[in-house]
């Protein structure tokens, strides 16, 4: 059975917590971060309080979200049991991402409570059943993620559209600098901004530019590529699987093995025996 209470540090720009609840509330209080709550589990009738919204009730089912967003008072009663998940995402970066889609002077992160948003259920869903193995510890992971959120906080003031425009692919020069960079610093704990900073791009930006050029993600791209090392590794030298994770920039053993399964469709120490 799961802690009541499980969050991670937040790491400069995103947390992730789980809280199980028995019948009761919280009284009046406010978060620095933006607060994304999701329920899961069986149906739980809520009262919702806060500054901007009022009152609301309402019977929360498994995906429903509440936002509160960063500063703002709030406060609510609950009348069972009431399992949630969800974000704190930091309030700075979402003003960030805000510029850089053209918004810096209208956005606002807006109350809600009880929409659903099936990308962030699920994200959050495949982050419980990670929990043990802190995925929040990769710095691009968590970056990555924070930028994705925070575009769906600003949803509200984008009239539906996510992304507005197209957008350019980094050149062919700007590609080569991000493979050289991320080469020689695999092993470190990479962040999008690290790696964006080499072509001077903002990191939301940077993003965006590198999927129109690869058609993935910076995480995805520079996971890919921990898991060429780690084979390389695997199948040149006898290390210990422990070490090469490390040496492939993984924050531990498990973190590998759940990647490189993914990627590879097995474990490293099959991959190893099948190379004997």
């Amino acid at each position: 059975m799961k802690a009541p209470v499980m969050t991670t540090e937040q790491k400069g720009c995103l947390a992730f917590y789980y809280h199980r609840r028995d019948r009761g509330g919280v009284n009046e209080h406010r978060h620095s971060s933006h607060q994304i709550s999701i329920t899961i589990g069986k149906p739980v009738d809520v009262r919702w309080w806060t500054a901007n919204g009022g009152r609301t009730r309402l019977t929360a089912i498994d995906g429903n979200v509440i936002v509160n967003p960063a500063e703002e008072p709030h406060a609510g009663h609950w009348d069972g049991a009431w399992e949630s998940i969800g974000f704190y995402v930091d309030a700075g970066l979402t003003a960030a991402v805000a510029e850089d889609i053209g918004l810096s002077g209208e956005a606002a992160v807006r109350t809600s409570c009880g929409g659903k948003d099936a990308a962030t259920y699920g994200l959050a869903r495949t982050l419980l059943h990670e929990f043990d193995t802190d995925p929040l510890s990769c710095r691009l992971y968590a970056e990555s993620l924070a930028h994705f959120l925070a575009v769906r906080l600003l949803r509200g003031c984008m009239r539906g559209e996510v992304i507005p425009g197209g957008t350019p692919a980094l050149s062919a020069a700007a590609m080569r600098r991000v493979e050289a960079f991320v080469a020689d610093n695999l092993e470190n704990n990479l962040s999008v901004s690290e790696i964006a900073a080499t072509v001077r791009l903002s990191p939301f930006h940077f993003s965006r530019c590198f999927k129109a050029r690869t058609g993935m993600g910076p995480y995805e791209y520079v996971t890919r590529q921990r898991v060429e090392r780690a084979c390389q590794l695997l199948s040149a030298t006898m290390l210990p699987i422990t070490e090469i994770a490390y040496r492939s920039g993984f924050a531990s053993q498990s973190h590998l093995c759940t990647r490189f399964r993914r990627i590879t469709g097995t474990s490293p120490a099959r991959y190893r025996q099948k190379l004997s």
